[in-house]
Parts: C-alpha cells; sequence; structure tokens
C-alpha cells in the first residue's frame, strides 16, 4: 500500500494546483485504470483516444433526451473525466510522455466538451416553450466555462512561477515544441501525423502569445516560501473554478435530468466566485508586492 501510495502521487502534478475533486476522486480513480494497463502495451495517447469516445458518445447519449438517456450521458461523462486524468498519470509514470500527445489530450478535451454540449443543447431544448431560451443559457454558461478554465491555468502558471521559480511557462512550452519539430523533421520515418499537429499547434500557440495578457508581474527578488505560504491557499480557491468542478455539476444536474441547473450554476453562481476571488487576490498581490519592495 505504501508503494501504490507514493506511486499515486508521483503521478500527480503539484499537490496545491490540483482540483480537490481530482484529488478526492477522479484521479484515485484514473490511478487504478493507470495501475492496470501499466505494464502493458497500452500507451497514454491510446488512453486520450478512449476518453474522447467516452466524451463523444456522452454527447450522443445527451442528444436522445429522455432520463435514461441522461444518465447514460452523465455515466459516459464521468468515465470521460476518469479516462482524462489516467492518461496523464501514465504519462508521467511511465515517463513516456510526447509533446503531440499534450497536444492531442488537449484537443480530445475541447472536442468532449463541444459534443457534450451540443447534446445536452439538443436532448434538453423540448422542456423550453421557446428553445432560443435554453440555448441563449446554455453558451453563457459555456462561454463561462471556458473563461473559468482559461484564468485557472493562469494563475496556476502564476503561482508555479513565483512559489516554484518557474520561468515562462508559455515560452517554455514553445520552445520545447520547435525543439521537438526539429528533431522529427530530422529523424528518417518520423510520424507525419505527429509533424502536422505539432506544426499547427505553434502556429495557435504563436497567434495566442500575440494576444495573450500575461499574468501580473512580481517583482523577481521574492521569498518563495512566503509566496508559497501566503498564496497556497488562494490557489487552492482558484482551481474550483477548473475543469472538473465544470464537469462534475453537469454529471450531477444530469443524472437528475437538470442540466438547466448546471448551466444556471455555472452561469451565475460561479461567475460571482470568480469575481470575489479575483477582487481579493487583487489586493492581496499588491500588499505582497508592496511589503516585498520595501523589504528590499
Amino acid at each position: 500500500m505504501v508503494n501504490w501510495y507514493k506511486e499515486y502521487l508521483a503521478s500527480l502534478k503539484t499537490l496545491e494546483t490540483e482540483e480537490l475533486i481530482d484529488l478526492v476522486v477522479f484521479r484515485p480513480l484514473g490511478f487504478l485504470v493507470v495501475k492496470g494497463v501499466k505494464k502493458t502495451t497500452i500507451t497514454p495517447n491510446q488512453l486520450t483516444i478512449a476518453a474522447l469516445i467516452a466524451g463523444i458518445a456522452a454527447g450522443f447519449a445527451f442528444a436522445q433526451g429522455g432520463r435514461e438517456a441522461f444518465i447514460t450521458g452523465s455515466l459516459l461523462y464521468f468515465l470521460f473525466n476518469v479516462l482524462d486524468c489516467s492518461d496523464g498519470q501514465l504519462a508521467r509514470l511511465k515517463h513516456n510522455g510526447t509533446p503531440a500527445g499534450r497536444i492531442i489530450d488537449g484537443a480530445a478535451d475541447y472536442i468532449a466538451g463541444i459534443a457534450v454540449f451540443l447534446g445536452i443543447g439538443f436532448g434538453y431544448m423540448e422542456h423550453f416553450e421557446n428553445p432560443m431560451i435554453w440555448w441563449v443559457i446554455l453558451i453563457g454558461a459555456t462561454i463561462s466555462n471556458i473563461l473559468h478554465s482559461m484564468v485557472t491555468d493562469n494563475e496556476r502558471l502564476r503561482y508555479m512561477k513565483h512559489a516554484y521559480s518557474r520561468k515562462d511557462a508559455f515560452a517554455e512550452e514553445l520552445e520545447e515544441f520547435r525543439r521537438e519539430l526539429t528533431r522529427l523533421n530530422q529523424t528518417p520515418g518520423s510520424s507525419w501525423f505527429e509533424r502536422t499537429i505539432i506544426l499547427i499547434y505553434l502556429k495557435y500557440m504563436q497567434l495566442a502569445r500575440k494576444i495573450e495578457k500575461p499574468a501580473q508581474a512580481l517583482p523577481e527578488l521574492l521569498d518563495k516560501e512566503t509566496y508559497r505560504q501566503t498564496f497556497r491557499k488562494l490557489i487552492k480557491a482558484w482551481t474550483f473554478l477548473g475543469p472538473t468542478t465544470h464537469i462534475t455539476i453537469v454529471v450531477i444536474a444530469s443524472w437528475f435530468m437538470r442540466p438547466d441547473i448546471a448551466a444556471w450554476i455555472i452561469l451565475l453562481p460561479m461567475n460571482l466566485y470568480w469575481l470575489i476571488i479575483f477582487l481579493f487576490q487583487q489586493n492581496k498581490l499588491k500588499r505582497f508586492s508592496q511589503t516585498t519592495i520595501s523589504t528590499y
């Protein structure tokens, strides 16, 4: 059991930045999947494809409408997130992850999310006299979901930079993919699929870099441990806006045939929560920055 626990910890990212629901539900289940396939030839990319299939199947089930279809969709969407956790865990334990694999993983998340969004939209619109109202609510919740994931990722990067002396993660990843593309181009018989995926992603990253607003800068002379102690609870608060929280809300609400409740929760309380922790963090960053400057 001790070895299992050590392996489980090794399969995780930084604990402070993991979503709580992931840590207590999806990561442990994902780890069981990893233990079952670790000694086989199954790769992280194959788990990603399995997750994608589950996500698309969930969307198809939701689109059928009716209670049984929504229960099936909920179970499949739950399975999607378990498998989506397991591919990264397997890659970290076997050290066989690839840059192309990370791109495919991210793309699978978006494709599955779109499938579920469309499935729930079509499967539940008969419950509204005016379906347009339902689509407006659902689109608003979906946009909120995307924004929540983006700001959560941004806060994770900020925390890792200042608490663990990580450099610009975006620039690091951009350079890593450039090196990988060069390596593949120079390797006879390398996968054209991987080369194409990485090339497209590089173009996307370069475009995103032009329009991205970087996280608020802080002085370079920081006491890392003080920063970690000061902000570790706050970064955990940010993780409740992460994708797993949204998936869990959708799964539970859809199980009871009320995806409209999930949409309203994401649209109203979660956006209010976002505003509150944003204002709280801005105040805390300002005070921390001023204290740091006065110290040096």
